[in-house]
Parts: structure tokens; sequence; C-alpha cells
């Protein structure tokens, strides 16, 4: 049931803020590798004209692109996320009774745990999904799109040409990502509902104390995932040989130094405005649906 509260929470939350993620996605993957002083013409520059360029080539769904996917991807990465830490959570391991001090770190510990088995099962979901929000039927900078018609489609068309090691291309940035932003979030938003708790207004709502904790949490994933975030989307997104092989990167260290050498420190943190506005928002409902179906099921589902 906690596995299944976390994914079904993760699902509503997704249906509000994906297109913030094909904004973010479509800015990490414009001007790629090449540097900010040579890049003459940006199609995806800030949020306003990110809109307006989506709009204008995909349509008003446009900015819905990858939902699909993206829904398979938030049950399954957040349903195996916040599942395993809230069963650790329920087993006490999160919390220390002999020493206080080290509970936030385990609540990172566990929280990075849970990152980890996430990854394993979403990164197939987050190969689709980044190459479907990638694909523009207008002028886009990206080196490579990967067409496909469909969710269904490219799941058979990545496994027909480089089998199931292509459904988890970048897979050690997917687990970087994930491990990064679940100990940040897990932890800081456990250690802000406990803080709140401590005035009653916040113990007599649910919602409010979600609201708040998740609020500062979105912060601190936003800032310590975007480098993570960046890299994951490129390993994904890149051109393959016929072999199934990347064509630009051979693994995580490569992608990072190669981003760093042509696009400097700024490379890292590309889409940084609609990952922030995704994530937070992404990080204030999910949880906040989580705490609202958490209750409920303490209401209603043991009876």
């Amino acid at each position: 049931m906690e596995f299944l509260l976390g994914g079904a929470s993760s699902m509503c939350a997704v249906l509000f803020t994906n297109p913030f993620d094909v904004l973010k996605t479509r800015q990490q993957l414009e001007g790629e590798l090449i540097a900010k002083q040579h890049l003459k013409e940006r199609a995806y520059k800030g949020i306003r004209q990110s809109v307006l360029t989506v709009i204008r080539t995909d349509g008003l769904r446009g900015l819905q692109k990858g939902l699909p996917a993206a829904l398979l991807y938030q049950f399954s990465m957040n349903g195996v996320r916040l599942g395993t830490y809230q069963t650790a959570e329920n087993l006490g391991w999160t919390k220390s009774t002999k020493n206080p001090s080290l509970t936030p770190l385990l609540s990172l510990f566990w929280g990075g745990c849970a990152g980890l088995a996430s990854a394993t099962a979403s990164c197939p979901f987050y190969v689709v999904k980044t190459q479907l929000q990638a694909v523009t039927s207008g002028s886009y900078t990206a080196r490579f799109q990967h067409h496909h018609s469909g969710t269904v489609a490219a799941f058979l068309n990545i496994f027909r040409q480089s089998g199931v090691r292509g459904l988890f291309r970048g897979y050690t940035a997917t687990l970087a990502r994930l491990v990064v932003g679940s100990s940040a979030q897990m932890s800081s938003f456990s250690a802000c509902k406990e803080f709140f708790h401590r005035y009653e207004v916040f113990r007599e709502s649910i919602v409010l104390t979600a609201l708040a904790s998740s609020t500062v949490a979105g912060f601190f994933t936003s800032v310590l995932m975007s480098p993570c975030d960046v890299v994951t989307t490129r390993m994904t997104n890149q051109a393959v040989s016929a072999n199934g092989k990347g064509l630009l990167y051979r693994n995580i260290f490569d992608c990072f130094l190669k981003i760093y050498r042509a696009e400097g420190i700024h490379g890292y943190y590309k889409g940084f405005v609609p990952m922030y506005l995704r994530v937070a928002p992404h990080t204030m409902l999910n949880l906040t649906f989580w705490e609202f179906f958490k209750g409920l099921y303490e209401r209603y589902g043991k009876r």
C-alpha cells in the first residue's frame, strides 16, 4: 500500500507539472556542447519564449509531450522511492532514539537508498519520456531527435535498436540524479515536517504541514540535482551507433567533463528555471497528495 500511495500521488502531481518538464528538457538540449558566446540564436531562451516556441511549433498539446511516459515514470519512480522511504520510516530506521543527532544522517541515507531503488525501476520510462519530449516539428538546435510515433513505439524502437541496454541508457546518471535528489528531498522534507509540528496550526492540518515542508524540500532538490539532471538528459537523448553505443558521451564522467569544457559551469544549470518551476510545485503537490492519501488510508482503509 505504501508503494501504491506514493505512485498515485506522483501521477496526480505530474498532470500539472509536465509542461515545465518539457521546457526543461528543451532548454537542456539546446546548444549542446556549444559555448554560450557562440550560440547566436536560441529558440528556448527564458520561460516566456520557450512556451511560445513550443506552442508555435507543436501547438498547445506540445506542452504535454511525453505525458503517458511521464505518468509511467512517476508511478514507477516515486512509487518505489516514497514506498521504500515510508517503509523504512515505519520500521523506525530513519530515527535514532539513542543518539538523536544521527537522525538527519539516517534520513539522508534512507532517502539515498530509496533513490537507488527507484532509479533502477524507472530508468526505461525516463529514457522514453526524454526522447519524446525532445522531438519537435519546428526548427530545433538539439544535436539529435528520436522520431518515435508514441510511447509504445518508443519502447519497441529502442529495444530493437539497442536491446535492454538501450532502455537503461544513462542509468549511472539517472542513479546519481535520483540518489542526490531523493536524499535532499526526503531528508529536508522530514526535518521540516518535524520542525513545523512544533506549532499547533501545523499539527492540526496535514495539508498545511505538507505544503510548507515540501516547498523547502523542492528548493534544496532543485539546487543540488540540476547538474545531474542535465547530464541525464544529454546521455539519454544522444544519438547511438548501429550497435547501440552512444556517439557523444561514453559515460557519466565523460559527459560531465565535455559539458564543463564546452559550456562551463553554466552548462550544468541549463533549464534551471523551468526545472525549479517543475520540481518545487511537483514536490509540493506530490508530497501533499502523498500525505493526503496516507491520511485517507489511515482513516478509512484500515477499518
